[in-house]
């Protein structure tokens, strides 16, 4: 009996082997099946397929964390903010996008993004637009502001495989200054931001560059000289109206006493 019971346990085996090894190609496409399923549900969570169109689709949790996203910059505003037309990362992987994708419908999809610590200066709003708008860029989210626009710090393509902060080369380039943001004094983030600014602000007052713009000696020789020069003037309209005068006025006495 218990020789016929380690045959039939035997038997069991093998059919289980011989099913297995005959379906091997449909046991690893399962497999196959199950870790893209997964893949796709992992995706999913991250937002990879998601546009965000205004900056209540930012989830919150990417402002907490930081977390970086691309876009194509459309339009610089008057206010001095960004207009930037979010492209998702596997969206992005499938088309490539660039000014000639710009259309009516997607002029309404634009998300409003400030430059975060700055405080603009004459030729601000030019700089952005001569060197960022119609670029492709890289957003790191730190909050939502009171007007609804979203605080970050955008980085653009230096080279192939280098980038520049924006809100740091603006400041470079003496078209901002730098300024507190008091809703992020807990953020290491904004902290290194703020450092990172303070010395891009220091070495754009030490070259002179912007609203750092020294005159020349030329210049503080001319503004100095036509000071005294403008008060000698004065003087001697001053003394030439008055001696005038005193002419007149003699001669009206004589004529008096003729």
């Amino acid at each position: 009996m218990e020789e016929e019971e380690k045959d039939d346990n035997n038997d069991i085996l093998t059919k289980f082997a011989n099913f297995v090894d005959s379906n091997l190609r449909i046991f690893r496409n399962v497999s196959w099946i199950l870790a893209g399923a997964g893949i796709v549900l992992i995706l999913r969570r991250t937002y990879a397929f998601r546009q965000f169109k205004a900056v209540s689709d930012v989830p919150t949790e990417f402002v907490a964390k930081n977390i970086s996203f691309r876009g194509h910059v459309r339009e610089v505003r008057l206010d001095n903010t960004l207009g930037i037309y979010h492209i998702p990362l596997l969206r992005g992987l499938k088309k490539s996008y660039s000014s000639s994708d710009t259309e009516v419908s997607e002029q309404s999809s634009l998300l409003a993004i400030s430059l975060l610590g700055l405080e603009f200066r004459e030729g601000g709003n030019k700089w952005l637009s001569d060197h960022v708008l119609s670029t492709k860029v890289q957003m790191t989210p730190l909050q939502v502001t009171k007007e609804n626009t979203l605080d970050c710090i955008v980085y653009k393509k230096k080279g192939w495989f280098s980038s520049m902060s924006v809100n740091e080369e603006m400041v470079r380039q003496g078209v901002a200054v730098t300024c507190h943001v008091s809703s992020l004094t807990n953020s290491p983030l904004d902290a290194t931001l703020q450092r990172r600014l303070l010395k891009a602000e220091l070495l754009a007052e030490k070259k002179g560059v912007g609203i750092w713009i020294r005159p020349s000696l030329l210049e503080r020789l001319q503004s100095t000289l036509s000071f005294p020069v403008s008060r000698l003037k004065g003087a001697f309209n001053a003394v030439q109206n008055l001696s005038l005068g005193r002419l007149f006025s003699r001669k009206a006495t004589k004529d008096e006493e003729k």
